[in-house]
């Protein structure tokens, strides 16, 4: 998906070089569930 603001987590790891060397495991979870609420809303604006 070519999205301005919907992005997978490796796409925004590549975007925000700053957080090479932080907790993945901390910060991977959270912007995976935002991912999924994303995703889950669009789904909800096409019903």
């Amino acid at each position: 998906m070519n999205s301005k603001y919907y992005m997978t987590w490796e796409e925004y790891r590549e975007k925000h070089p700053e957080l090479e060397g932080r907790p993945e495991k901390v910060i991977a979870p959270k912007i995976e569930k935002y991912e999924d609420m994303m995703f889950n809303f669009i789904l909800n604006l096409l019903l």
